[in-house]
């Protein structure tokens, strides 16, 4: 206000007197504020005096796509409220001025389209094609935008990360010639299908698995709690409990059959360093590969816990306390 009073004091009440005003009905205006340069044709010889006039504001602009209507004595009271007399400006002005913000639309496609695409590329899914192991579906649709004028940028961000049993929430914050304008949220159902290995048939409990017992189907991977793609994973594996066909095959259900039986013979081997002590025994439990169980020594008839190595062998472990 200090630089107003100072160029009024310069340019003198007289110079206003060549100054015309005319109002324009309808407006559009493209910045946060009112100007009257963006309701006006302002004529004036004096170049200091229009540039005055032209930048003078008359308040807060309405949100883009959003009108406010002047009358010809609210936009009297505006003038008056800017605080220079401009009393001997000539003015011409309608009985009302109808002022618009230019706006621009962003659809719900659009920002629908941002999230979809940020998601693909956390999932790995760098390309655009359409990727038939992976299904995005919105679940809420944002509502269309009408943003300023001005280059748009997103900033999408996943706070929950990607999930297949629940709802994937995805924020999408928006700003406008690097000014922040909004966040919209949106959620989605992602889906994940893969090929996995299932029960061709009904597998009794303790059956070794071969190619007749189980198939390939694709399953959504958001529904299982567990599941295996490699069949050679599953193949020569024992069933821990009956599965009935088309049960999708995981690790728990699944051992290593045995390969010593109860009562069978085997050897006991201990090692100490580079010593090798070795004794016969006879195995108290039925054991697979890898798995620990109690042997009997039959010399000293003493029983102890070895890991089976093969079927004729088990090896006492031997800690040395490090």
């Amino acid at each position: 206000m200090l630089l107003v009073a100072v160029l009024i004091l310069l340019i003198g009440q007289a110079c206003w007197a060549g100054a015309v005003v005319d109002v324009n009905s309808e407006a559009t205006i493209t910045g946060p504020e009112i100007v009257l340069g963006d309701l006006a044709v302002i004529s004036s010889d004096n170049v200091e005096q229009r540039r005055l006039l032209e930048n003078l504001k008359l308040g807060s602009a309405p949100f883009p796509g959003n009108r406010v209507l002047f009358t010809a004595q609210s936009f009297g009271a505006r003038l008056a409220g800017t605080g220079l007399d401009i009393s001997n400006v000539e003015w011409h002005i309608p009985a009302t001025i109808n002022i618009v913000t230019a706006g621009q639309n962003i659809s719900a496609d659009g920002i629908l389209n941002v999230a979809i695409k940020a998601m693909k590329k956390k999932l790995g899914i760098l390309d655009d094609k359409e990727n038939d192991r992976i299904i995005i579906t919105a679940i809420s649709n944002p509502q269309a935008l009408i943003a300023p004028l001005g280059p748009v940028e997103y900033k999408v961000e996943i706070p929950y990360g990607i999930r297949y049993n629940a709802p994937t929430t995805v924020n999408i914050s928006i700003n406008i010639k690097d000014r922040y304008f909004t966040t919209v949220n949106a959620k989605f159902q992602i889906n994940a299908y893969e090929n996995v290995i299932s029960a061709g048939r009904n597998i009794a409990a303790f059956e070794v698995l071969n190619e007749n017992s189980i198939c390939v189907e694709r399953r959504d991977l958001g529904r299982l709690t567990g599941y295996i793609t490699d069949k050679t994973k599953v193949l020569g594996l024992m069933t821990r409990r009956p599965i009935a066909a088309g049960t999708p095959l995981n690790d728990s259900m699944l051992a290593k059959p045995p390969v010593v039986t109860r009562g069978s013979a085997v050897t006991i081997i201990v090692r100490s360093g580079d010593s090798i002590i070795t004794a016969s025994g006879m195995a108290l439990q039925q054991g697979s590969e890898g798995e620990v169980i109690r042997v009997q020594n039959l010399d000293s008839k003493r029983v102890v816990s070895a890991c089976v190595v093969d079927k004729e062998t088990v090896q006492v472990m031997i800690y040395s306390g490090r």
